[in-house]
C-alpha cells in the first residue's frame, strides 16, 4: 500500500468514487459455506479443515492430529453440535503459538464467560460488573490492555482481526501497529482502575493528530478513537478522526470489493470488510446522534460483500462471503439464515436510507417515508430466526452484534414517532416541548382483533426493555447505548406526564433504565450525563413516587384503561396481526423485578 500522507489530501476526496469491482458473482455460494445450523451438525477440527483434509471428528482429538502430534479444537458453532456430552468434549483452545516480545504467553481468544466475571445482578439477567478488574500475575500491563480491549471493546465493535491472529500480524510487522496499539492500550484501560487513562489517551490522541500512513491499521485505530471519543463526549474529536478514518479508507479503495479480494490472508480480508462496515455504522450514529458532522459516506458507492458470522471469524475458517446482491435475492425468496452482521448491516441501511431524511423530508414526503420505514422495520423484526433472537446461546456466548441490531430497530420505530426538534441529547432543553402531537394528545386506541393494546410506541419500548431480560454484562455495550436509552427513556417520560397515561410500571422502567446509564456511565461518561438529566427531567416533572395500588384516573370506557393490566400477558390471538411485537415481545415480569441490589438508588427520591 503506498506511504503517501494524509496531510497531502483534502477533505474534498470524499467525493463520489464509482466502484472499480466487477459486478457481484452470480452464482450462489457453496451449500458447506452457508451459515446454516443443520450443515455444522458434522464436525471437523480446525487443523483439518484449514488442510481441506478429512477429519473422523474423534473426541476430544482427532486420529489425524494424534498421530501428528498436535493440538486438536474445534469452532464451536451456535447451533452445530447438539449433544451436551460431546459439547463438553470439545476444545475451543487456540493451538499454542511461539512467543515473541508482544506475544503473551498465557491468552485465551474467546470473550470471558458471564459465569467467570465478578458481578451482581440486575434484573432478569443483566449484570454489572461491581469490582474493579484485577490482572492476573502472569501477565504484564501491555498484555492486560489487549485482553481488556478484546473482552469489552472489540464484541460491540468487531473490525479487528480475532485476538490470537491480531497477536500474531503484531508479531510478524509490529510498525505498523504501533498506532493501532496505542489506541488499544487506551480503549483497554477504561475498563479497569488499575491503569490510569490520562497518560495513555494523550499517546493515542497525539498520534491522532500527527501525520499518519495511508494503511487499514491507520484506518482502524482512527475508527476505534473516534467511537471512544463520542462516548467521552469529545465531539469534535469524534467528528474530526471518524471523517479523517473514511478519507483514508476511501482513498485506499476499502470500499470495494476487490480490497479485500486480493488479500490472501481470508482472516485480514474478513477484518478489512468488517472495518468498512463499522465505518458505515459510525457515520449513521453520528448523524443521528446530531452531533456534527461534515463528510459523510452514505454517498459513497460501495460493493463490499457481507462479513460471516461471529464463531466463523473467531476459528479462522472464514466462508466464501455473499455479495449484497445475493442476500437482497435471497431475502426476497423468503430465506432468513444470515450472520448477525449481515442483520446488523440491513437495520442501518434502513435507519440511514429512510429514518434519518424522515423528519427533514416535506410535508407531503413525510407520510410515504414514515410508511416504508416503519414496514421495512416490522419486516427485520419478523425475519431474524427465532434462535437467533435468544441472543445468547447454550454455552452462554453473547450475540452482542444481533444485540445492537435490534435494539437499533427499537429505537427507530421510536424516532419516527418522535418530534424532529427533540432529536438531540439535551433531553433537559427539549423535553418540555412535548410529544410530536403537543402535550394535549390523546391516547390513540389500536385495539381489535388479534392486535395488541398498547400504542407502537410504548410497544417498541417495551420491546428494548425485554432485550434486558438477557445476561449481557453492561461493560460490553457500545458507547452508543446511551443514546438509544435515552429515546425509550422519553418515551415512557411522555406517557407519564403529557398523555395522561401515569403508571407504577413506566415509572418502574424509568427508574431501572437510568440505574443501568449510571452502571454504564462508569466507562462513558456519556452515559452518565444522560443519567443524570433524566434523573432532573424526572425529579422536576414527575410527582413523588405512589404506591404500588395506584392506578391511573381514567374511565373504563378508554382504550388506556389497558395500561393497569401490564402485569399480565396480553391476549392475543395467535399468528395474526402486522405487528411483530405481540408474538414475540411481552411486557411482563421485566418492570417489577424485585431481585435488584438494594444499593442502586430511587431516581424519584428528592
Amino acid at each position: 500500500m503506498g506511504m503517501s500522507r494524509d496531510s497531502e489530501h483534502t477533505a474534498g476526496s470524499l467525493s463520489r468514487q464509482g466502484s472499480a469491482a466487477s459486478s457481484p458473482e452470480g452464482s450462489e455460494p457453496k451449500a458447506a459455506n452457508r451459515s446454516k445450523a443443520k450443515i455444522r451438525v458434522s464436525l471437523a477440527c480446525v487443523q483439518c479443515r484449514s488442510k481441506h483434509v478429512k477429519c473422523d471428528a474423534t473426541l476430544p482429538a482427532c486420529n489425524r492430529c494424534q498421530q501428528e502430534d498436535k493440538p486438536c479444537f474445534y469452532a464451536k458453532s451456535r447451533r452445530g453440535i447438539r449433544d451436551p456430552k460431546k459439547r463438553s468434549m470439545i476444545s475451543d483452545k487456540p493451538p499454542t503459538t511461539s512467543t515473541g516480545s508482544f506475544l503473551p504467553t498465557n491468552f485465551s481468544s474467546g470473550s470471558p464467560s458471564v459465569q467467570s466475571l465478578s458481578l451482581h445482578d440486575l434484573p432478569s439477567g443483566w449484570s454489572v460488573n461491581s469490582a474493579p478488574s484485577t490482572a492476573s500475575s502472569s501477565k504484564n500491563e501491555k498484555e492486560l490492555l489487549v485482553d481488556l480491549f478484546y473482552n469489552y471493546f472489540h464484541p460491540g465493535h468487531p473490525c479487528l482481526p480475532p485476538k490470537r491472529f491480531f497477536y500474531n500480524h503484531v508479531e510478524a510487522d509490529p510498525d505498523s501497529y504501533h498506532f493501532l496499539l496505542s489506541v488499544i492500550n487506551f480503549c483497554g484501560s477504561l475498563y479497569t482502575d488499575q491503569i490510569p487513562s490520562e497518560d495513555l489517551r494523550e499517546v493515542a490522541y497525539s498520534a491522532a493528530c500527527a501525520s499518519l500512513p495511508f494503511t487499514v491499521q491507520s484506518v482502524q485505530g482512527l475508527l476505534i478513537l473516534s467511537i471512544a471519543a463520542f462516548g467521552e463526549m469529545k465531539f469534535e474529536h469524534h467528528t474530526g478522526w471518524a471523517n479523517r478514518a473514511a478519507t483514508i479508507a476511501i482513498e485506499l479503495g476499502m470500499n470495494q470489493k476487490t480490497f479485500a479480494d486480493r488479500t490472501s490472508d481470508s482472516v485480514l480480508a474478513e477484518s478489512y470488510r468488517r472495518t468498512w462496515w463499522c465505518l458505515t455504522f459510525q457515520d449513521s450514529v453520528r448523524h443521528l446522534g446530531d452531533v456534527g458532522s461534515t463528510l459523510s459516506i452514505t454517498d459513497v458507492d460501495s460493493d463490499v460483500d457481507l462479513p460471516c458470522e461471529e464463531w466463523e471469524y473467531e476459528s479462522g475458517i472464514i466462508p466464501q462471503p455473499i455479495s449484497q446482491s445475493q442476500y437482497e435475492t435471497q431475502v426476497n425468496l423468503g430465506q432468513s439464515d444470515f450472520s448477525s452482521m449481515a442483520y446488523l448491516i440491513e437495520i442501518c441501511k434502513i435507519q440511514t436510507d429512510l429514518v434519518l431524511p424522515y423528519h427533514e423530508a416535506p410535508e407531503n414526503k413525510k407520510s410515504e417515508i414514515f410508511e416504508r420505514a416503519d414496514s421495512r422495520i416490522c419486516d427485520w423484526l419478523r425475519r431474524v430466526p427465532k434462535w437467533k433472537m435468544n441472543l445468547v446461546d447454550p454455552d452462554g456466548v453473547v450475540d452482542i452484534v444481533l444485540y445492537h441490531g435490534i435494539s437499533i430497530a427499537h429505537v427507530n420505530r421510536l424516532r419516527l414517532r418522535q418530534s424532529a426538534p427533540r432529536s438531540g441529547l439535551n433531553i433537559r432543553e427539549y423535553f418540555p416541548l412535548g410529544p410530536a402531537k403537543g402535550p394535549d394528545r390523546k391516547g390513540q386506541m389500536v385495539k381489535g382483533f388479534g392486535w395488541n393494546s398498547y400504542p407502537i410506541d410504548i410497544q417498541a419500548a417495551n420491546g428494548y426493555c425485554d432485550l434486558f431480560r438477557h445476561p449481557f454484562p453492561t461493560k460490553t455495550l457500545r458507547a452508543v447505548f446511551a443514546t438509544g436509552t435515552l429515546r425509550v427513556i422519553l418515551a415512557y417520560l411522555d406517557a407519564c406526564v403529557f398523555l395522561g397515561l401515569d403508571s407504577p410500571i413506566f415509572r418502574e422502567r424509568i427508574n431501572r433504565l437510568t440505574q443501568i446509564l449510571t452502571v454504564h456511565g462508569e466507562i462513558w461518561p456519556l452515559s452518565r450525563k444522560i443519567a443524570e438529566d433524566v434523573k432532573a427531567v424526572a425529579k422536576e416533572y414527575l410527582t413523588p413516587r405512589i404506591s404500588q395500588s395506584w392506578r391511573p384516573g381514567i374511565s373504563e370506557s378508554e382504550a388506556w384503561a389497558a395500561v393497569t393490566s401490564l402485569h399480565e400477558t396480553p391476549n392475543l390471538t395467535p399468528n395474526f396481526g402486522f405487528e411483530p411485537y405481540q408474538q414475540v415481545y411481552q411486557v411482563e415480569g421485566w418492570s417489577m423485578n424485585d431481585t435488584w441490589s438494594a444499593n442502586l438508588t430511587d431516581i424519584y427520591q428528592a
